[in-house]
Parts: C-alpha cells; structure tokens; sequence
C-alpha cells in the first residue's frame, strides 16, 4: 500500500501533531520491534548473529540469549520464533534449552515461563502470535502430512484450542476476550477461552478487532490518476456496516496497518524508507487517529537500519 500524497507544508502541519517530550519520556516502555542483528563476512556480505533481540521505546534494546531461533544460513526468519503483542507491552518466545515459552513484560523488564507450553515438536512452525494480556498465544506450523496447522494455547492452564483446518488467527481484541480468525472466505469470532462461535459472517476483512469485539478497522489506499486517498476503513461484522476515516500521510508514507486499544482510540502505523549513503533507513511512525477531525497526532517514530533482518513489530 504505497502512499505518495502530496501536502503543502501549512497543510501538514495542521494535520500532524506531536505529543510533548515530556509526556513520551514518561509513557511506560512498550516494546517496539523484535529482530535480529547482523554480522559482516569476509565477502562484505551480512549473517545474522547473536541473540534474538527487543527494541524498546525508551531506547533500550534487550538481548534474549536464552531465546530459540531457527534461522537459515542467509536468512533472517524470526517470525516463527518470536511474537509481540499488539500494544507492545509483551514478547513471546520459546527457550532454546528447554523449548518451554516465555513471555517478556516491557512494563517490568522480567521474564515469565510458562511449564505448560513447549514447543510443538509435530508442527515445522511458521507463525507466533500473543494476545493483549498474554494469556492467549497462537502457534502456526505445518505437520507432517503438509497441512497447516493453528494452535491457540491458554497459558493460564496450558489448554489447546486447534483452529479448524484451512483457518488462521486474525487478531485478539485488546481485552483479550475475543479472537478473529478465518480463510479466505470467512470472518469467525471466538470467545476466548471456551473457543464458542459469537459471530460467523462470510466475508474476509483481515484488521484490527476494537474493544467491542465486532469492529474491524484497517487502512485502504485508491490511486486515480495521479492522486492517492488513503483511509481507515472500519466494518461492524455484526451488522455488516462500513466507513471510512480519511487520513493525510506525509510524501513517501505507507499506512500498514490500524490499531485500536483498551481505552477505544484508533492508531495507525506507517513506514517510509529512504537510503542514506547506500544504507536503507525505514521509518515507522505510530499515529493516533481523531475520527471527528480526521487528524493525526504523532505517537512514536523510529528508524530500523539495515542492519536488522526479519523484525517483527507490535501491532
């Protein structure tokens, strides 16, 4: 979705906002993006190396030594490994020594194990997901018969929900008490925890889920002529009803996706990228979404150097 609208500098001003320093610095750490670093060869070529790590928002990166990682020479596949949920709050991620998971809390910088989640020795996994909380995480993975395959674990217990077959987790609300999934034909909601249907509908509209746990937003760009719109798109899956948010993004942005969170308010992340002395600098910046004014105000921005491979970002 690539965004390439073109603002007057009086215009975007008065549609950008940015909250004060004062008020970020004292923002509870969230984490930011999960990755991987990178060492150079002798050929001038780059091998991912060492730990797993967490980018936070205050500018800490945390090593995770202790964290599995399967990752092919030349690739930087993280994805399947390592898991940030949505509010950036939390990690997820598998011990290397004894494959139980482990989630990592920003809030209290500590790392909690869960004995009865390991890793799913049937399964070549390809997906890792946390819900907001942390209770519920899903692990996608192919089995030996070449199906894949979607487990949603409850860790307070260690109970196993199995998505039925051609069906992927979506999104968890932020409460944590409904979750989205489905194909490429149909919207399921489910009621964590006992895994009953709420709502079926067919239609796929893959997005954020809003606190009411029906609500579906995600952004959408149309291009006629040498025009681009870009808009949050929200749809009530019960009730089927749709509307559109439009946003103004800076020259160069790209809408990735929209989040909403506990307290109601809808947030979208962009990225941008530009190369600087032939290294590529991508920029992602979080901005909080005003549905009466259709104003953006600047959240958080930071800049993922080449020299990260696979990230994977909250959200």
């Amino acid at each position: 979705m690539l965004s390439r609208v073109a603002l007057a500098a009086a215009t975007a001003a008065a549609a950008f906002l940015t909250i004060p320093q004062a008020e970020a610095a004292a923002a509870t750490p969230v984490i930011r993006y999960a990755g991987l670093g990178s060492c150079l060869q002798p050929d001038g070529g780059r091998q991912p190396c060492g730990p797993l790590k967490l980018w936070l928002s205050d500018g800490r990166v945390v090593a995770l030594p202790g964290a599995r990682r399967t990752v092919a020479p030349g690739e930087y596949t993280v994805a399947a490994v390592v898991a940030v949920s949505q509010d950036g709050a939390r990690a997820a991620y598998f011990a290397g020594k004894d494959g139980v998971l482990t989630i990592w809390e920003a809030a209290t910088g500590r790392a909690r194990e869960i004995p009865a989640v390991t890793w799913p020795d049937d399964l070549r996994m390809n997906a890792l997901t946390l819900a907001p909380g942390g209770r519920f995480v899903g692990m996608r993975g192919v089995n030996a018969a070449e199906w894949e395959i979607e487990r949603v674990v409850d860790t307070a217990g260690g109970k196993v929900f199995t998505l039925p077959r051609g069906y992927q987790s979506w999104d968890f609300s932020p409460d944590g008490k409904r979750m989205m999934a489905g194909d490429n034909r149909t919207a399921v909601l489910y009621a964590t925890g006992t895994w009953s249907v709420k709502l079926r509908r067919s239609v796929y509209m893959r997005g954020d889920l809003a606190r009411d746990g029906v609500t579906v937003a995600s952004p959408k760009w149309t291009k006629t002529g040498g025009t681009v719109k870009n808009v949050i798109l929200t749809r009530n899956l019960a009730t089927a009803k749709k509307s559109s948010i439009p946003i103004r993004l800076h020259t160069g942005e790209e809408a990735l996706k929209a989040r909403w969170d506990r307290a109601g308010h809808l947030d979208v992340l962009t990225r941008s990228d530009r190369t600087v002395h032939g290294d590529l600098r991508r920029t992602h910046t979080w901005y909080r979404v005003d549905r009466a004014t259709h104003q953006l105000r600047r959240l958080d921005s930071f800049v993922i150097p080449s020299s990260v491979g696979g990230y994977v970002l909250a959200g």
